[in-house]
């Protein structure tokens, strides 16, 4: 009679062991998994960075002799292969101590020991990461600086898991709560242990989605104003202006600060000022024909933008004004303005720029040191542009390669002059505020801009008919 109970009586003893197992093992299995597959995955991105970056001048010949592959030697891309290489090897650490430790082997507590203390220099790397500034091309930098501190806070978190594990790891009964007759004897663990894994993942690319989303890798859409709507004004008397414009300091800088006013032309002072504090904009590098921007940390579809811009000091043979359906600095269209009378149109798409409508002159422009409002409206894929309340009319190329004016007469060679541009490429974006040269370099540009509003635009606001009829589309010498 005891021999037919004595079988019934073993597995309640193997239950009862697996009842009393410490439920931190578990968590140890899937965080040494995740961090395994985290590890590599930033591997796999420092490789892709040297790929697209480091490596782009790179070929191999017939013959499978390199060429091009001088970088490869710089000291910065063999850092970056040290990482890649350091980066595996602590992945392939925690995928081990996951393995071992699931199984239960002899082996188990050395690897997940091996594995947590790796674990604990998420503390320091926290630290560097939170005190982070980082200036992403086409990233407003509040948006990057969240991204960094919830990165910052994510390695401290899991870090402190570590150091939980650490200790636990280290007590001297450590050995006996994962050896294989209490620990590989329940195989729900493992399968649980899977099913975690498997939301771990999911929690990871949910929060590369985010990050994705915060950085603009993924734009999310922007609502169409109602006419009218207030979007964005600023004076830039206020202290929230520092946090959502990028300012920056050096030969060329963005800064906020107070404008000291200089005798304005004749005519001019009664009609247009620039007062008190204004955004300002320097360039004093050595190169022709290029602008810096202070981009707004705000997104627009349709929208009605004004803003004062004086020039403070400089050659008038400069360039400042408006950029808008700002993606980054590889993708957005420009209105400039220039200090002797001229004004253009552009547009950068993935980094190669294209004249819409080249430099024209306009005696609507306010030439030298004095004041003039810009005005850019945006409504789906149409555009329209004014200066001083006179609307600038745009030559665009036609059927040409470029857009020409004719210096002498001011009409328009390669095209009929229209006051509506029409483009579908950007569809949405930020706006800026930009200023640089020409050709003379004898002085560093200085602008400052104030008084910037953002509204919906009028339904007809691109209805030109009544424009036509007071003044007709006129050349590029008109007013």
């Amino acid at each position: 009679m005891s021999e037919t109970i004595q079988p019934f009586h073993r597995p309640a003893e193997a239950r009862s062991v697996r009842d009393d197992r410490p439920r931190l093992v578990p968590l140890m299995l899937f965080h040494f998994a995740l961090a395994g597959l985290v590890l590599l995955l930033a591997a796999g991105a420092v490789v892709g960075y040297l790929y697209a970056l480091h490596f782009t001048h790179v070929d191999i010949g017939w013959n499978l002799r390199l060429s091009g592959a001088d970088k490869i030697y710089d000291a910065e891309t063999q850092r970056l292969f040290a990482l890649v290489l350091i980066l595996v090897a602590l992945g392939l650490l925690q995928f081990g101590a996951f393995r071992t430790l699931s199984a239960g082997t002899a082996g188990a507590l050395r690897a997940a020991r091996a594995a947590s203390v790796t674990l604990l220099a998420g503390f320091p790397l926290a630290v560097v990461i939170w005190r982070l500034e980082l200036d992403l091309p086409g990233v407003p930098l509040s948006a990057t600086q969240t991204a960094t501190r919830v990165l910052a806070a994510i390695l401290a978190a899991q870090a402190l898991f570590a150091l939980l594990y650490s200790v636990y790891l280290f007590l001297p009964g450590a050995r006996r709560v994962i050896h294989r007759e209490r620990f590989a004897a329940a195989p729900r663990l493992r399968r649980a242990g899977v099913m975690v894994l498997a939301v771990w993942i999911v929690a990871l690319v949910a929060g590369g989605v985010a990050l994705a989303v915060l950085t603009d890798l993924i734009e999310l859409p922007v609502a169409v104003p109602e006419p009218g709507e207030l979007l964005y004004a600023t004076s830039f008397e206020g202290d929230a202006d520092a946090a959502e414009w990028d300012l920056y300091e050096g030969r060329d800088s963005a800064q906020i600060r107070a404008v000291e006013l200089q005798p304005a032309p004749s005519g001019a002072a009664d009609r247009l000022e620039v007062r008190g504090q204004a955004l300002v904009i320097t360039y004093d590098s050595p190169i022709t024909n290029e602008v810096v921007f202070s981009a707004l940390d705000r997104k627009f579809t349709d929208m009605d933008l004004r803003v004062t811009a004086r020039q403070l000091s400089g050659p008038d043979d400069n360039q400042f004004g408006v950029v808008f359906r700002y993606r980054d600095h590889n993708n957005y269209y420009a209105f400039f303005i220039s200090g002797d009378g001229y004004y253009s149109l552009v547009k950068r798409k993935d980094g190669v720029l294209t004249d819409i409508s080249t430099w024209g002159r306009s005696d609507a422009i306010a030439v030298g040191q004095a004041a003039n409002a810009i005005r850019v409206v945006a409504q789906g894929d149409a555009f329209r542009f004014f200066v001083n309340g006179q609307p600038m009319p745009l030559c665009l190329p036609g059927e040409n390669v470029y857009s020409m004016w004719n210096p002498v007469t001011g009409a328009c060679v390669t095209s009929e002059p229209v006051l509506v541009f029409r483009d579908p490429d950007f569809s949405q974006g930020g706006v800026a505020l930009a200023a640089g040269t020409s050709v003379d370099l004898s002085g560093a540009v200085v602008i400052a801009f104030d008084d910037l509003t953002i509204e919906g635009p009028a339904a007809d606001v691109m209805d030109v008919d009544a424009d036509r009829n007071d003044q007709g589309v006129q050349n590029g010498s008109s007013s």
